[in-house]
């Protein structure tokens, strides 16, 4: 009779018992990977604008994988969602939008379609009147102290969702505040240089009142008050007069729409056309920190004189 092997059987036991440890290892690292170590997020988030994407991607880090629904240079006013979009808000986590009726045109299909909590980045904060949702203009972000409360509330969402990210988030936003802190008051000090009489903002539409208020600024002109309302030849001819009579040194048009008008009511008085940002970027912005030292560049050559 042949003995028993039992080297051999231990071996098999040990080989099993290995192959079993692997696999649990390695369960147990799938499911860690929305640490931020491994490079595997946690949150699924879907942004209106790309502007609200790049603040949940500094709050958020590798632990966020966020997509704007909106390209770059798209107008929220009118854009249609395509159906690849449609299919990223279902899946998502968390959407952030900002809410008084900016994002009316596609504000339907995120509420019908978001698998997630929707955030409205702009509930709760104080607004002034303009186009908008009950005549709510909803620009505040172009006023940084506002934007910083924007961090705070896509830090607050995400943490809701993560809370096994809270250390993370929090000192992602508390290093992108004093980031955003460091912005609002150089703009309040580049713009304080500028001569008060020459603080006077004439743009093409009315997104601007949060700028003005924050940092000084004076609004006395608006081509149209809200995007698709085409001005009429008296609109044309009453702006080009305030021109001058307020001796507005320059007019600011944006990108994203045709600024005919502005242009002709500029040349008729004599003034430069700049551009000013509100939720489109141009070559060479691709943050809402570059956005908004953007528009201090051009506040500050075409009403400081330089």
């Amino acid at each position: 009779m042949r003995p028993f092997s039992w080297p051999r059987v231990r071996l098999g036991i040990r080989v099993a018992g290995l192959v079993v440890v692997l696999l649990l290892f390695g369960a147990v690292a799938s499911g860690c990977g929305g640490d931020g170590g491994s490079g595997t997020a946690s949150v699924r988030a879907v942004a209106s604008l790309e502007i609200f994407a790049d603040m949940v991607r500094n709050v958020g880090g590798e632990r966020v994988t966020v997509k704007a629904l909106l390209p770059a240079g798209a107008d929220p006013h009118t854009y249609e969602l395509p159906p690849s979009r449609v299919a990223d808000i279902a899946k998502a986590d968390v959407v952030f939008i900002n809410g008084l009726g900016l994002e009316a045109s596609v504000r339907d299909v995120i509420d019908t379609n978001a698998g997630g909590p929707v955030i409205e980045l702009s509930e709760g904060l104080p607004v002034l009147t303009g186009e908008g949702t009950a005549g709510a203009n909803p620009h505040l972000w172009l006023d940084a102290r506002l934007g910083a409360k924007y961090v705070e509330r896509i830090r607050d969402a995400l943490i809701a969702q993560d809370p096994a990210g809270q250390a993370t988030y929090e000192a992602n936003a508390a290093a992108y505040l004093e980031t955003l802190g460091n912005l609002d008051r150089e703009m309040e000090a580049a713009i304080a240089a500028i001569p008060v009489e020459r603080r006077k903002l004439v743009t093409f539409h009315d997104a601007y009142p949060y700028l003005a208020a924050r940092y000084g600024l004076e609004v006395v002109g608006v081509v149209v008050p809200s995007p698709g309302q085409e001005p009429s030849a008296q609109d044309i001819a009453r702006l080009t007069e305030t021109i001058r009579d307020e001796g507005v040194p320059a007019v600011y048009t944006e990108p994203e729409f045709n600024s005919d008008v502005l242009d002709a009511a500029a040349s008729e008085a004599g003034v430069r056309v700049l551009d000013l940002l509100s939720d489109a970027y141009v070559d060479g912005v691709h943050s809402y920190v570059e956005l908004m030292r953007y528009d201090l560049e051009q506040l500050q050559e075409g009403l400081g004189g330089s």
